[in-house]
């Protein structure tokens, strides 16, 4: 594979939609340590289209084909192929774009997501200092519980320890970060 392609990332979007956008990030990030630049329509559409809205996913589909025409290849991630996937591939065909199939296993097998729960703090604008919102933290990083119950326990004694009634702690779901390790290899 030549260095810094710009390929086109296909994969589920409809279903468990939390699960397959995870997914569809852990395929860019793939995608990138493949030196190579990921394009994912499905990860950016669904900002502003409805995608249950018939009009705009088809407006979503046809945008998207537009992009393929720029894109070096298309990758298939995964073995679920869905409709929209399936009329991507017949696109990529009628435009000469190769199609590479990804396993998810080559996708997943070289990053693991990890959950972590932290503790969200926030100062309301009714405070001296005016708003503000940010992880509570220890030695300048922000502090991780494996459970949403931990992080539970701990915002509540912040809560019930505070002393100032403009600023309030909650448990929150930490943003999944992509660990490396080890095993990449690619079959295409």
């Amino acid at each position: 594979m030549s260095e810094n392609k710009l390929v086109y990332i296909a994969s589920p979007y409809a279903g468990d939609i939390q699960k397959n956008v995870e997914f569809a990030k852990a395929a860019c990030r793939y995608a990138m340590e493949q030196d190579c630049t990921p394009v994912a329509v499905h990860l950016l559409y669904p900002q502003f289209l409805d995608d249950h809205d018939p009009v705009q996913r088809e407006a979503g589909l046809r945008m998207g084909h537009r992009v393929l025409e720029a894109c070096d290849e298309l990758w298939l991630c995964g073995s679920r192929i869905s409709t929209g996937m399936e009329m991507e591939i017949q696109e990529a065909k009628r435009l000469g774009i190769p199609v590479w199939e990804i396993s998810a296993e080559q996708i997943q097998g070289g990053f693991t997501m990890e959950k972590k729960y932290g503790v969200w703090a926030m100062r309301s604008a009714g405070s001296v200092c005016g708003a503000a919102q940010s992880w509570c933290k220890h030695g300048g990083k922000p502090m991780e519980f494996e459970s949403i119950e931990q992080a539970e326990s701990y915002a509540k004694q912040l809560n019930e320890s505070c002393y100032s009634p403009n600023v309030h702690y909650a448990a929150k779901e930490m943003e999944p970060e992509l660990n490396q390790g080890s095993g990449f290899s690619m079959r295409m």
